[in-house]
């Protein structure tokens, strides 16, 4: 993921949060890959989100962390829809984007609800 959308994603989220904001962009974690019967690692970006208010079960200060390679699959995936794509290619996410974007990475158990 660009660096420039990837922090553009972090700021959208943080500047509009409602109940889950942005703990920590900044972090790194190694994962292992399993490709041709062994693992490799592989050091990837991590974001950190921390629930401010309880809401959908999942109590305060409840902390989530999507390693970038997610977001990137999240953004392949969504990138067929033709506007979509254009705005990343621009790099001029809506918060829209941003919600879209954690909702496909987090498997769709994280729902944001940004507001403007």
């Amino acid at each position: 993921m660009k660096t420039e959308l990837y922090h553009q994603l972090v700021t959208l989220i943080h500047t509009t949060y409602t109940w889950v904001d942005v703990m920590d962009a900044s972090g790194e974690e190694t994962f292992s890959f399993h490709t041709g019967g062994s693992f490799y690692p592989v050091q990837s970006r991590v974001l950190s989100l921390v629930v401010k208010w309880s809401n959908y079960n999942y109590p305060k200060g409840h902390c989530w962390r999507i390693p970038e390679f997610m977001l990137d699959n999240a953004i392949r995936t969504l990138s067929q829809n033709a506007s979509f794509r254009k705005r990343c290619r621009k790099e001029q996410l809506l918060y829209t984007d941003a919600e879209a974007i954690i909702k496909e990475a987090s498997f769709g158990h994280i729902i944001l609800e940004l507001e403007k």
